[in-house]
């Protein structure tokens, strides 16, 4: 009865694999702005992009037929400002569109787009200048948001 259990679980232990993935090329292809051109987004959504496609279940492997390839067409920060006496409200949403194509042996077999957004919202009663720049926990959120997005409608 032992024996039967245990050869039971050997085979039921080789039938239970991973879909194996391999990230291809991550392309920024924004045109206008400060992030135009810019490799140091590509490489973080390319990290994030890895994180999302573990933690959806699938195992990344540099030789498997299924290659997910991203181009990433948009990044922005909408900024809305409310000031009322000494009173101030700003809200900034970051939003980042992209684009993935799934390859399967070299041939494309799906493409979708999905886009990303981060909401900052800060009340405060002193006018504080900040100078524009971008807040790196909201750009970390839209992207992580985006690669979800993409491996949901990819549905590898």
């Amino acid at each position: 009865m032992k024996l039967l259990l245990f050869l039971l679980s050997f085979l039921f232990s080789f039938s239970i694999t991973a879909q194996e993935v391999k990230i291809g090329s991550i392309d920024n292809k924004i045109i206008l702005g400060d992030l135009a051109g810019n490799r140091d987004l590509a490489f973080g959504v390319q990290n994030v992009l890895e994180e999302v496609i573990q933690d959806a279940g699938y195992d990344l492997n540099p030789n498997s037929s299924l290659e997910i390839t991203v181009d990433i067409l948009f990044f922005d920060v909408k900024k809305n400002n409310v000031e009322l006496a000494v009173y101030s409200k700003n809200t900034d949403i970051y939003t980042i569109i992209a684009r993935a194509s799934l390859y399967k042996n070299g041939k494309k077999k799906k493409q979708v787009t999905a886009k990303g957004q981060a909401k900052s919202i800060s009340s405060a009663t002193l006018v504080v200048d900040e100078g524009g720049k971008f807040s790196q926990a909201n750009v970390s959120t839209a992207i992580k948001k985006l690669c979800e997005q993409l491996i949901t409608k990819l549905k590898i």
